[in-house]
């Protein structure tokens, strides 16, 4: 039974690490150790629920020998060997990734990627002998999705990002929303604990009021409270980048925001429905006005909840500006594109990587 139980809980940690590791990034062997992890442990609570004999030298090396195996199994496909078909949108992504991008001849790719809508008629014979041969014939934009993990901007993409705020995708917000709850509940007491740690010593450094609120922009566009703990002397001013108001930092409140201490009351948004746990981080009603006139398609980020932690967040850490909004927005909206259970998951994984590093921590 022990044996059985083991290859079900590692079988299923392949299963998840596979999914998880569908979208663009790096961090293999993270997802593989957390998948290994988070298996072995819930292998352990059945076993004593159960009251089943097992043997922890067993569990133990059963788990070290499948790592090296997860990681093999993640990193044992080679480069797709592609066809970059000039023209459009694919002379941009040459551009863009075209470092990342094996570029070969028909006779020895697995793939063509060509810019479908603005296809130079020229490359017709190219496309159709590719599709003669059964090798599959790809749009740029998706090669650069999967390339990135962001949702390529410019008018080229225009017309196919409209379509992301009446996307059907089905039954997973409700689900969403389900196991986001159920999971900050189940964690409520720890959270509950860190709070007020927190909140003694934010009270102890700044004084009255430990927590602040301020405007967001939220799903649908509509502003709600968002609150979080004081790392700041004087009062909270709207509009403001953070980067400019660094010098009103106490030193607890840098240790706060390095390890987002300061957003433990957003948790409290989640319960209320404000935020999700994972989406586009909520931006101030101020800037969001300002970024909604200079970036097109910005609204489209509030198509669904904004997040304690994100997709943008943990590929590209923290930015300001409008440059740097609209770098984020690229990543906001692949999320919104691909959003699932898994890359969900991917993203939690990551941010305690994140949290751990204090990668883009402000």
């Amino acid at each position: 039974m022990l044996v059985l139980l083991t290859a079900l809980a590692h079988l299923l940690a392949f299963l998840s690490t596979d999914r998880m590791a569908r979208y663009p990034g790096k961090e293999s062997w993270g997802i593989a150790a957390f998948n290994l992890l988070l298996f072995s442990l819930l292998l352990v609570a059945v076993l004593a629920l159960g009251r089943l004999y097992y043997s922890r030298g067993y569990l133990l090396s059963a788990t070290f020998l499948c790592f090296p195996l997860l990681v093999f199994y993640l990193t044992r496909v080679p480069p797709v060997r592609l066809a970059l078909v000039p023209g459009g949108v694919a002379d941009w992504l040459r551009a863009h990734v075209g470092e990342k991008l094996p570029i070969a001849r028909l006779d020895e790719v697995e793939g063509v990627v060509a810019d479908l809508h603005h296809l130079d008629p020229k490359a017709l014979p190219l496309l159709a002998e590719a599709s003669l041969r059964g090798i599959p014939i790809l749009h740029a934009a998706s090669v650069y999705e999967g390339y990135t993990g962001r949702v390529p901007l410019g008018p080229h993409f225009n017309e196919g990002l409209m379509a992301l705020a009446e996307m059907d995708r089905g039954l997973y917000p409700w689900f969403k929303r389900l196991w986001e709850v159920g999971l900050v509940l189940f964690l409520s007491p720890l959270i509950l604990v860190l709070g007020v740690l927190v909140a003694l010593l934010v009270y102890w450094d700044l004084g009255r009021p430990v927590i602040f609120a301020q405007e967001r922009v939220g799903l649908g566009g509509r502003p709600f409270k968002a609150y979080k703990f004081r790392t700041m002397r004087g009062a909270p001013r709207e509009g403001v980048y953070v980067g400019e108001e660094e010098a009103r930092l106490t030193p607890l409140g840098r240790f706060l925001r390095r390890y987002r201490l300061d957003e433990l009351p957003q948790f409290w948004n989640i319960l209320k429905g404000d935020m999700s746990l994972v989406g586009p981080r909520p931006e101030q009603r101020v800037l969001a006005e300002v970024y909604a006139k200079e970036i097109p398609l910005y609204p489209l980020r509030h198509s669904v909840r904004p997040g304690l932690t994100g997709w943008a967040q943990v590929q590209q850490g923290y930015t300001e500006g409008v440059e740097g909004t609209r770098l984020k927005l690229s990543y906001d909206l692949y999320y919104i594109k691909h959003l699932s259970f898994w890359l969900d998951l991917r993203i939690l994984v990551k941010t305690l990587w994140v949290i751990g590093t204090g990668f883009g921590a402000r």
